[in-house]
């Protein structure tokens, strides 16, 4: 499932949540502790990945070529 997916699904939730005076039913509970982990799941491979912008690591080294 992708992520925009999980996450429709996620913000779908928790507006029947609030819909429904803050109680979810046991399928709806569980559906929402399964997109819950795959979410998880995906930000943690993000991070495996080094696909998120971290604002205090330091720049790499540019490699700079001699011109002859």
């Amino acid at each position: 499932m992708s992520t925009s997916k999980v996450l429709k699904e996620l913000f779908q939730l928790k507006k029947e949540y609030v819909d429904q005076n803050f109680q979810f039913t046991t399928t709806q509970r569980d559906k929402y502790a399964e997109l819950l982990n795959k979410r998880r799941e995906i930000v943690s491979n993000y991070y495996k990945n080094d696909l998120v912008f971290k604002p205090n690591a330091s720049p790499k080294p540019l490699v700079k070529e001699e011109v002859k």
